[in-house]
C-alpha cells in the first residue's frame, strides 16, 4: 500500500483552471486465427476552459453530497476544486446510483501525467470547497461538536471490471498503486491522511467481501477540524507499464468513487440511505441500433422491453412509482407508459434490485412516428418514492435521445477503448454488418480514430470496402474504393466522414469496413456501453472471424445526399476554390496546395451518379447537365487526399 501527502502549502485556491476530460481504461488481447484483436487504453480526453477559477469560493453548509448522478464532464464547481477527475456514467459497472468520478493517469489536459513512469507518481485530485463544520444552520442554529456524529462516507470501485477479460472495463490499480483520502486542518494548514487503500482487482475485493463497489464510512471526532475551513480530498497515485508496446501504452490505475456524503447525526456503521434512484444510463428502445437511417426505420425495429434497474438504497422496501414519456422535437408526447405503484426491495445485503416487471423490463406499446425528414425523440424515464419522493431527486430521471438521421451506429459517440487488429501479413480487413429494410445509395462512411502518443497511428492508410453477406459473414467484395484514404484525429470522439468515390447502391444485409494497408495499429474508436460484438469482423488470413470483444466499433455507414452535404472531412492540406457557386455554362477551379498534374476530377448529381470524370482543368464545361445541385469531388491521387465542393446549375 502506497500514499503520500503531498505539498502541506498547496492549497487549492492556488490551483489553475482544469478542464474536461474522457478516459480509459482496458487491454484486452484474445487470439483471431494468426491476427490478435486488441483494445488498448485510450491516449486523451476532452478538454474545455470552464470559469477564470477552479471552483466556487463559497463555503458549503451540511449535508454535502454527491452522487455525480445529474451531469457529466468536469465536477461540479459548486461542490469541488479541481477538474483533474472525470464525471461519467459509464466506467464502472452498477454503481450506487447512476454516474461516477473516475481517478486515473490522465492530467487534466487529458494527457498521461508528465511525471508519468514506472514508478509512484501522484495523479488525480478532487478536493471539496469550503464546508463548515462549526456549526450548523438547519433546523436551528446550533455549534457542531465531535459529539454530533458527523461521518463522511463514500463507495469506490478500482478500475478493470470483473468477470471475462474479454468483457472489462477499466484497467485495475497495481498493487503498489492507491487510493487515499485527505482532511484539511486549516490551523495547521496541512493536509492529514485519514484513509487509504492499495492496489486491487474488484474481483479480489468481491470475493473478500461479497461486493464490488466498497462502503467507506470515516467518523469525524478530532476538533482540528471544526472549524469553518474544513476540506477533504481524494488523490490516486498510478505507476506506469514497465514494459509498454509501442501504440499500447496510455491511461491506466482507475478508480472509481460515488455517492459522496458528509452529514451529521448519521451511523459509522450502516449505509442507508432513503434513496430510490436509477443505476444504468437510459436505453435505446431499438432493437439494434441507437440511431438509424428515418428512410430504413420500420415497427419492427422496435424492442419489445427494455431493461431498467432501479434501486433501494434504504433499510426497508419502498414503494416507488415509474414511467417514461416520448416527445418530439417540438414537445409534444409521443406516448407514454405507466408503471404503477410497486414495492422496490432493499438493496442490502443480497444486492437486489427492482424485479417487478412493470419496473424493470417495461414494455414498449408503441412506434416513432418517423417520417421523410431527420427527426429526434426524447425518451424521459422517472423513478419517484411513493406519491412525494425522495429526497435526493437528481438520480431520479434518465433520458435518451433517438436520432433518426442518415446513418447507422451501434455506438452511443463515445470511445472507451481503441480497437485494432495484429498481424504478420500486409492486409487486414475490418467489417462491420447492417441490415437495411430497403435499397438506399451508400455515400461514406464516419469513422472515429483515437489520438494516440505521439500521433503514431495518423496518417495509415486504408481503403474504404463494402461486402455482401454470406450466411452471417462479409462474403463477396461489392465495392473497393479507389482512391487511399489516411487516418486523421480532429478532436475527441469527433467523426471523420470518408466520402465513397463512387456511391453505391446496397440492400439487404451487407458489411461496411477497411481494407488497411501496412501492420501498424490503426486504433479505431470502441464504445464499451453498447454490445455489438456479433456484428464485428477481422481477417487477416482468408478467414472471417467474428470478434468476441464485448464493444461497439465507432464506424457508420451514412446514405443519400443528406451525407455528402454534411460532410466533415479529414483535415487536408488541399483546397480548391469552386466560382461562381451558381452557374449556367461552366464552372472555374483554383487549386491551392497540390499539384495539378495528381488532380481527379468527378462529378456527381444528387442521385449519387457519377456525370463527369477528368484531370485537372482550370474550367469545367456544364454543357447537357441539368438545373440542380451537384458535387465536385477533387481527388489528389499523390496524397490520397480528396476534397468535396457543392454548386448549383441554373
Amino acid at each position: 500500500m502506497t500514499a503520500g501527502n503531498g505539498n502541506p502549502t498547496s492549497h487549492p485556491h492556488a490551483m489553475l483552471n482544469r478542464h474536461i476530460f474522457l478516459t480509459i481504461l482496458f487491454l484486452a488481447v484474445c487470439p483471431l486465427m494468426q491476427a490478435q484483436e486488441y483494445l488498448v487504453p485510450i491516449q486523451n480526453r476532452p478538454h474545455e476552459y470552464v470559469l477564470s477559477k477552479s471552483g466556487d469560493s463559497t463555503t458549503l453548509q451540511l449535508p454535502f453530497a454527491d452522487d455525480f448522478s445529474n451531469y457529466s464532464g468536469i465536477p461540479d464547481i459548486h461542490r469541488w476544486y479541481g477538474q483533474q477527475c472525470f464525471v461519467n456514467d459509464g466506467y464502472g459497472a452498477l454503481p450506487p446510483t447512476i454516474g461516477m468520478a473516475t481517478l486515473d493517469a490522465l492530467d487534466a489536459h487529458g494527457e498521461l501525467y508528465a511525471s508519468a513512469s514506472t514508478s509512484i507518481f501522484s495523479a488525480d485530485t478532487l478536493t471539496s470547497l469550503f464546508v463548515r463544520l462549526d456549526s450548523v444552520l438547519s433546523p436551528y442554529a446550533h455549534m457542531l461538536t465531535p459529539g454530533d456524529s458527523v461521518c463522511l462516507s463514500f463507495y469506490y470501485l478500482p478500475g478493470g471490471g470483473y468477470g471475462n477479460m474479454w468483457e472489462r472495463l477499466g484497467d485495475a490499480p497495481e498493487e503498489q498503486d492507491s487510493l487515499i483520502l485527505e482532511f484539511y486542518c486549516a490551523s495547521e494548514n496541512r493536509w492529514i491522511l485519514v484513509w487509504s487503500v492499495g492496489g486491487v482487482s474488484s474481483d479480489t475485493l468481491q470475493a473478500r467481501t461479497g461486493t464490488r463497489w466498497q462502503y467507506v464510512c470515516i467518523p469525524i471526532k478530532d476538533s482540528r477540524y471544526f472549524n469553518d475551513k474544513f476540506q477533504f480530498r481524494f488523490r490516486n497515485y498510478c505507476s506506469m507499464d514497465a514494459n509498454p508496446k509501442t501504440g499500447i501504452v496510455g491511461n491506466s490505475d482507475q478508480w472509481n468513487i460515488d455517492y459522496i456524503l458528509l452529514d451529521k447525526g448519521r451511523s459509522s456503521t450502516t449505509p442507508s440511505f432513503r434513496d430510490v434512484a436509477f443505476v444504468d444510463r437510459a436505453p435505446s428502445m431499438l432493437r439494434r441500433y441507437q440511431a438509424m437511417p428515418y428512410k430504413q426505420f420500420r415497427s419492427d425495429e422496435m424492442k419489445d422491453t427494455i431493461g431498467i434497474t432501479i434501486t433501494n438504497l434504504y433499510n426497508q422496501s419502498l414503494t416507488t412509482h415509474y414511467g417514461y414519456s416520448i416527445s418530439d422535437e417540438q414537445g409534444n408526447t409521443i406516448s407514454d407508459y405507466n408503471g404503477g405503484y410497486e414495492n422496490a426491495p432493499v438493496f442490502l445485503p443480497n444486492h437486489t434490485y427492482q424485479t417487478h416487471l412493470a419496473h424493470a423490463r417495461p414494455p414498449i406499446n408503441f412506434s416513432y412516428p418517423v417520417g421523410d425528414s431527420p427527426c429526434t425523440f426524447k425518451t424521459i424515464h422517472i423513478v419517484t418514492e411513493g406519491v412525494a419522493g425522495d429526497s435526493h431527486t437528481e438520480n431520479d430521471t434518465i433520458s435518451f435521445s433517438q436520432i433518426f438521421d442518415n446513418y447507422y451506429a451501434y455506438d452511443d459517440g463515445v470511445a472507451e477503448n481503441g480497437y485494432g487488429l495484429t498481424a504478420n501479413g500486409s492486409r487486414m480487413y475490418i467489417a462491420y454488418q447492417f441490415t437495411l429494410n430497403e435499397a438506399d445509395t451508400l455515400t461514406a462512411i464516419d469513422l472515429y480514430f483515437n489520438s494516440t502518443r505521439n500521433n503514431e497511428n495518423i496518417g495509415i492508410q486504408f481503403y474504404l470496402c463494402i461486402w455482401s453477406d454470406d450466411n452471417g459473414k462479409p462474403g463477396t467484395l461489392l465495392y473497393k474504393d479507389t482512391q487511399r484514404q489516411r487516418t486523421v484525429f480532429q478532436g475527441l470522439n469527433q467523426y471523420i466522414r470518408y466520402t465513397l468515390s463512387l456511391p453505391t447502391v446496397v440492400e439487404g444485409t451487407i458489411y461496411v469496413g477497411i481494407e488497411q494497408i501496412g501492420t501498424d495499429y490503426i486504433n479505431l474508436g470502441f464504445d464499451r456501453n453498447n454490445d455489438a460484438r456479433q456484428h464485428i469482423f477481422a481477417m487477416t488470413s482468408g478467414q472471417w472471424q467474428q470478434s468476441i470483444l464485448k464493444g461497439a466499433l465507432m464506424i457508420r455507414p451514412c446514405f443519400g445526399q443528406s451525407a455528402l452535404l454534411a460532410i466533415n472531412q479529414a483535415k487536408h492540406n488541399m483546397d480548391v476554390r469552386v466560382y461562381p457557386s451558381t452557374a449556367h455554362e461552366v464552372i472555374h477551379l483554383q487549386l491551392q496546395e497540390c499539384s495539378p498534374e495528381y488532380v481527379t476530377l468527378q462529378i456527381f448529381d444528387m442521385h449519387g451518379r457519377q456525370v463527369y470524370q477528368s484531370s485537372y482543368t482550370e474550367n469545367i464545361s456544364l454543357t447537357g447537365l441539368s438545373q440542380g445541385m451537384y458535387l465536385l469531388h477533387v481527388i489528389d491521387t499523390k496524397h490520397s487526399q480528396h476534397i468535396t465542393k457543392k454548386f448549383i446549375v441554373r
